[in-house]
């Protein structure tokens, strides 16, 4: 099975339809959604129309929480909270209690999704350094756990057997089988982090073992003008043109 997996899309069609034309073409059979389908961009209603007609596995990330009301954004930060506030008031009833339906963990064929980590996902907490990674390994069991949230993309492999974890520094691994696990951040649709201003997801195939990250450029001078016609935060715009 050809299997498509994205995070944090924040509301940015453009980047979203051109992730979703691609993996149609590469005849995907499944979606993974990882969370934070809407904040920060402009177009919340059509982003999530489409995830959900892909009927794909999906949790929730803490700006669709917010939007929802299920979890307290006073810890974001003053272009978050804007976006929050503008978002609650286009989205539609219909998008909104999806939104709300989402849980925050969800396992699919062995693999764990949960935006933040896997240990308390409710507290929004990221994953940067390998030794908080290592950590991560003792709050689940599956093969593999799918995180997003900090919008920077990293595999992460386990040795059951000498306990040590290492960081694939490759876009495309092979998963290993008996004895081996992974946490993979799938980076961002929507807004990467990454210093680059490409799309990223990932595409796993169950046939090959095989999971490769991808990017995509697509045209967010689009996204941009659109951001700024919303009234919305002018840095939302000019991070998407560098990836930070």
């Amino acid at each position: 099975m050809r299997i498509g997996i994205f995070s944090d899309v924040h509301g940015n069609l453009e980047a979203l339809e051109t992730v979703l034309q691609y993996l149609v073409q590469e005849k995907i059979e499944q979606y993974l959604c990882i969370g934070d389908m809407i904040g920060y961009g402009p177009n919340p209603n059509e982003c999530v129309e489409l995830i959900k007609n892909l009927g794909c596995v999906s949790v929730g990330g803490n700006h669709d929480y917010g939007v929802s009301e299920k979890t307290d954004i006073d810890n974001f930060n003053d272009a978050a909270k804007t976006a929050i506030a503008w978002t609650k008031q286009k989205i539609s009833k219909r998008n909104l209690a999806y939104l709300t339906s989402l849980s925050l963990r969800d396992v699919d064929n062995d693999i764990l999704l949960v935006h933040a980590r896997p240990d308390k996902p409710e507290t929004w907490k990221y994953v940067f350094t390998l030794a908080q990674a290592q950590e991560q390994f003792a709050h689940f069991q599956e093969k593999i756990c799918l995180i997003g949230h900090s919008h920077i993309p990293i595999i992460i492999e386990k040795n059951e057997e000498t306990d040590k974890c290492t960081v694939i520094n490759k876009s495309k691994v092979k998963i290993k089988g008996s004895g081996y696990r992974y946490l993979i951040n799938v980076g961002s649709v929507g807004q990467p982090r990454d210093n680059s201003p490409a799309s990223c997801f990932v595409i796993y195939d169950t046939k090959t073992s095989y999971l490769e990250i991808k990017r995509l450029e697509y045209n967010f001078k689009l996204t941009q003008e659109k951001i700024l016609k919303a009234g919305l935060p002018e840095t939302l715009a000019s991070r998407l043109a560098v990836g930070k």
